[in-house]
């Protein structure tokens, strides 16, 4: 049995240029060469000795913008994947809404978002889709002690 659970998470974003060749036979990828940098960190978070405060779930969106697929209160720590699409088309969304306040919209299989919310309660997180783009997602949640 454990005695203390963690999240272990990181995040990175490169800024990509593409360049093409003269005679548009080939193209290339670069770093862009006006920012010249990419943007990445991490951290571990202490979540206490409750196992409960570190949950995973899978979820299926609907379009009602009162989703809330988190119950309880104290969420210091959100991870959302678009796992994948639920229409057959594969055209996917995921509108991420606290307190009313979208504060991302993943676009496709595969896009993710980390939140790190002030201890909210998981009754103001609303997690939807728009019409016709339903999809599963993956979500880690945590509260920090």
């Amino acid at each position: 049995m454990a005695d203390k659970f963690y999240i272990n998470y990181s995040a990175s974003a490169s800024p990509i240029e593409e360049l093409e060749a003269a005679d548009s036979s080939q193209k290339s990828r670069i770093i862009h060469s006006s920012i010249d940098k990419t943007i990445g960190g991490g951290k571990e978070i202490d979540c206490g000795g409750t196992a409960g405060d570190v949950a995973y779930q899978s979820y299926a969106t609907n379009t009602n913008t009162s989703a809330a697929p988190l119950s309880g209160t104290g969420y210091d720590f959100l991870m959302i994947k678009i796992a994948e699409a639920i229409d057959s088309d594969g055209d996917c969304d995921c509108i991420i809404e606290i307190s009313g306040v979208v504060v991302s919209k993943l676009l496709k299989v595969g896009d993710v978002c980390l939140l790190r919310p002030p201890g909210i309660a998981g009754s103001v997180i609303e997690i939807y889709s728009t019409a016709s783009k339903l999809c599963k997602i993956d979500i880690l949640s945590g509260k920090e002690a």
